[in-house]
């Protein structure tokens, strides 16, 4: 079985140490999240029922042969034309500027399940995702380490920072070694044809895909998570971030290199951010002086 490439930070200059390898493989993106035990699948993926039976090459039900990859699941292509037409006329200005990943990005903002995937061409944004809420530590640091090692990567005492090349996922599944600008597709129709998953980028960019270098991996209608693929696993690394070292990973980001809530998410969601973080840290610390922990 194929294994992604399994790493492990303690801090910022061994994340960075590690970045630079897989930089030397070309063009990456990265995406952090708060738990490695999460898929490289998109929300509206990650509920589904199968019909195909799992253990044949399918299986015929009410009539009708379904494969083994055949699924109940949510559609936002579905409602696409709805959100469309109803944002338009909230925001005229815009429509003209925006494409599909547009929509679908600003959709997602407002909780609405979509099949995009976001990354960042930005390896300490990931790795800001990946530390940005708090966890207290659940261990010792070897514990959470041997859990990521020893469970293909997959562990819930601590965050992880999946790095990708998204060249290499084009031409494999669509014979382009090249990074897609939605915005020069003619045939847009196509895109709601895909089968596999691509990696897009988009012109029309709001201030937080600004602030984030916000790229995109756009699933097609298999809704199989893309380190699951066997031909991508080998091509992926994996950085662990053991919990113990997040808050102060966190603390070194906001430090050393600017990046926090309100630089990430530029308006009032970093503003939200920063004070609930600030509430936080304050009951925090009067239930230290108080109770002691």
């Amino acid at each position: 079985m194929n294994t992604s490439q399994l790493k492990i930070a303690r801090n910022i200059d061994e994340f960075l140490d590690i970045i630079k390898e897989t930089k030397s493989n070309g063009r990456i993106w990265y995406r952090g999240m708060s738990k490695a035990n999460r898929f490289l699948s998109p929300a509206l993926f990650r509920e589904k029922r199968n019909i195909g039976s799992e253990y044949s090459g399918g299986r015929a039900k009410n009539g009708s042969f379904f494969r083994k990859s055949d699924a109940i699941m949510k559609s936002d292509f579905g409602v696409l034309g709805k959100f469309k037409e109803k944002y338009d006329k909230l925001y005229p200005e815009k429509s003209e500027k925006y494409n599909i990943i547009d929509y679908l990005y600003i959709m997602q903002h407002y909780a609405i399940p979509t099949r995009l995937l976001d990354f960042s061409t930005n390896e300490l944004v990931a790795l800001y995702f990946s530390v940005a809420k708090d966890t207290k530590s659940n261990g010792s640091v070897s514990r959470q380490e041997n859990e990521f090692l020893n469970n293909y990567g997959l562990s819930d005492k601590g965050s992880s920072v999946h790095c990708i090349d998204p060249m290499f996922t084009n031409e494999k599944c669509y014979g382009k070694r090249e990074v897609i600008n939605i915005d020069y597709v003619n045939d847009i129709d196509s895109i709601y044809n895909l089968d596999l998953p691509i990696c897009v980028t988009t012109d029309n960019k709001d201030p937080r895909i600004k602030a984030q270098n916000g790229v995109f991996m756009l699933f097609g209608r298999e809704y199989t998570s893309y380190d699951s693929r066997e031909i991508f696993i080998p091509r992926i690394t994996k950085v662990f971030i053991p919990n113990n070292f997040r808050a102060e990973i966190k603390q070194q980001l906001k430090d050393k290199f600017n990046i926090h809530h309100s630089t990430v998410y530029p308006g009032l969601k970093g503003i939200t951010l920063e004070i609930i973080e600030d509430i936080e840290y304050k009951y925090q610390r009067d239930c230290i002086e108080v109770f002691g922990y």
